[in-house]
């Protein structure tokens, strides 16, 4: 009989908090400062960030020049951390919400892998879609 080696452990209490922490600090400034006028929220933005906004792909930079000034209330979100080898320092967040784009409110959902690298939190990839 072969046995079987476990390639991956389970990620102690401490890390999950860690992750938890790092992914509501990110959220809570994230939309807090992407509904400013003037694009706060670009800071978390790389040039090299993969960002789908709405099915059109693009890259951070491209994103900086054309986001559109909206307003958003998130209903709920879900953490999890990318908790392997090469991952270590990477969170998966979920997101949904309404935002409002002018006149109308719809129903949103965004998906960020976000990093901490020291004390600074950067996007890796973005991908928002109206519901």
């Amino acid at each position: 009989m072969n046995s079987v080696t476990q390639v991956f452990e389970a990620p102690s209490e401490t890390k999950i908090n860690q992750t938890l922490l790092v992914s509501e600090k990110f959220i809570e400034n994230y939309y807090r400062l992407f509904t400013r006028p003037g694009g706060g929220a670009m800071k978390y933005y790389q040039d090299g960030t993969k960002v789908i906004w709405n099915g059109t792909a693009m890259t951070g930079q491209q994103f900086k020049h054309m986001i559109p000034e909206v307003q958003a209330q998130i209903n709920h979100f879900d953490v999890h951390g990318l908790d392997c080898q090469s991952l270590g320092t990477q969170a998966l967040v979920n997101v949904s919400g309404l935002v409002k784009m002018g006149p109308r409110k719809v129903q949103f959902t965004q998906t960020f892998v976000i990093e901490k690298t020291g004390t600074l939190t950067h996007i890796v990839s973005d991908c928002f879609r109206l519901v």
